[in-house]
C-alpha cells in the first residue's frame, strides 16, 4: 500500500492526535464523513513509537487509510477505493 503525505484537520480531544474530519491529499481536499475503523500498531519494545491508523469514508464517497506517525507528528493518506 502506497502512502502519501496528507494534510488532515481533527477534532480537539483529549486522545491525541484526535479525530480526523477533513483530509487533504495530492492537493485534494475531502470532509470525512465518517470513521469506519480506528487502531495502533502495538509492539512490546516501549522505545519503538506506534502508527496510529484511521479507516474513513470522505465526502467523495472513496475509502481511505489515514496513518499517524507519533515520531514526527505527521499524517499519511491512502485510498483504497470507492464505497461498494
Amino acid at each position: 500500500m502506497k502512502y502519501s503525505h496528507a494534510k488532515v484537520k481533527t477534532l480537539d480531544t483529549c486522545n491525541y492526535p484526535g479525530r480526523p474530519v477533513r483530509v487533504e491529499i495530492d492537493g485534494k481536499g475531502m470532509d470525512i464523513e465518517s470513521v469506519v475503523d480506528h487502531w495502533h500498531e502495538a509492539y512490546n519494545d516501549p522505545s519503538f513509537y506506534p502508527q496510529e491508523y484511521f479507516k474513513v469514508i470522505t465526502s467523495d464517497k472513496k475509502i481511505y487509510i489515514l496513518r499517524y506517525c507519533t515520531l514526527f507528528e505527521s499524517w499519511w493518506g491512502s485510498e483504497l477505493g470507492d464505497i461498494a
